[in-house]
């Protein structure tokens, strides 16, 4: 009799290829890019998850740690960094950050992050040792008549399939919750927001959407300038452009246009820089979730596993994926290369640093 056992290492040793139908974006798949972590983060996502990330102008990966867990307070929430091959640099920030969702690098060599449980958000220097400003108040949200201190896991509903997360089972909601989670009303900064990023101009946006149903900008000082939004409706076949049910993510293109996923609504929203709307894409986008761009495209991933690419002039150029396949996200960033990195958290429980290579 001949006993044999297979090794551990089956994803490093196969080349797997995603491609476009016409063949213009073609990417090799890596399932677990990072490279040479520390013991400490080697259980992740079992002693936290990553939430999100972000690149620096020299294509380094920021990886956001929810650190801790009912297990184990360590390790603590901070920011890990990547070189562009995954290599392992080092950390920042522990010490400095609450319940992290989503945060962007700027071109002022600063990042800042959004405290979503804190209802505010921060900006620190690149080291991690130094908070330059903050937005909002800590723990004061604003009132949108939205009850924040629920759970948002039970509220995810694609197309009648509850709780893409395989762990959550099929309990994951129900219109009747849904209701009872949404806000009544548009409110200003912050309750539970969710993401930010800067125009070209040092204007910031932020997505406020855990607790709130709106973008809100602030100028270059981190002063606050409006609000816009509102409350859209949960019918995925009534459209309500402008008006959000869950603004998720979003991201700043190079003509400063907004990019918002409005993951509920299974939509995406572009406004000008002052809240004007360009233009709308909803239905089968798999939840949208995370969005960034490149300077050339914009990327949105959704939770149900889509990843669908868009032009600068609002086209959709490219879409990848299917329901609950590999490419579930949480939030995605994109490299000047092309490269996009997705952060799955509980959609994708054992890959939580996802990397999609382009092949030119």
């Amino acid at each position: 009799m001949e006993v044999m056992h297979c090794g551990d290492s089956r994803a490093e040793r196969q080349k797997v290829f995603l491609e476009t139908e016409d063949g213009r974006f073609r990417y090799q798949l890596f399932m677990d890019y990072a490279k040479g972590l520390p013991e400490e983060y080697k259980l992740v996502p079992l002693m936290g998850n990553i939430s999100g990330g972000c690149v620096d102008k020299d294509d380094n990966l920021y990886c956001g740690l929810r650190g801790g867990s009912f297990m184990s307070p360590e390790p603590r929430t901070c920011l890990i960094k990547l070189d562009p091959e995954g290599n392992y640099l080092g950390h920042i920030g522990d010490g400095l950050l609450g319940h992290l969702h989503f945060f962007e690098c700027t071109d002022h060599g600063t990042i800042v992050l959004v405290q979503t449980n804190d209802d505010y958000a921060i900006e620190m220097t690149m080291d991690g040792k130094e908070i330059v400003r903050t937005f909002g108040e800590k723990g004061k949200p604003s009132d949108s008549g939205r009850d924040s201190d629920r759970i948002y896991n039970l509220t995810r509903i694609h197309k009648g399939i509850f709780a893409t997360e395989p762990f959550l089972g099929n309990n994951g909601g129900s219109y009747a919750q849904y209701l009872n989670f949404q806000g009544s009303k548009l409110a200003g900064p912050f309750n539970k927001p969710t993401d930010v990023d800067v125009d070209s101009k040092g204007n910031y946006y932020f997505t406020d959407g855990y607790g709130n149903v709106a973008v809100h900008k602030f100028d270059r000082d981190g002063r606050y300038i409006k609000t816009w939004g509102g409350v859209g409706v949960f019918d995925p076949d009534t459209d309500t452009p402008g008006r959000f049910l869950v603004p998720h993510s979003l991201c700043v293109d190079v003509n400063d246009n907004i990019w918002v996923c409005d993951r509920e609504k299974d939509a995406v929203h572009v406004f000008d820089a002052e809240g004007g709307l360009l233009a709308y894409c909803s239905n089968n986008m798999g939840q949208p979730s995370g969005v960034d761009t490149d300077g050339q495209y914009i990327y949105v991933v959704g939770r149900g596993g889509y990843l669908t690419i868009f032009d600068l002039a609002f086209h959709v150029v490219g879409e990848l994926g299917f329901f609950n396949g590999n490419l579930r996200g949480h939030h995605l960033a994109a490299d000047s290369r092309g490269n996009l990195y997705l952060f799955p958290t509980h959609a994708n429980f054992e890959h939580q640093i996802i990397a999609l290579k382009r092949v030119n």
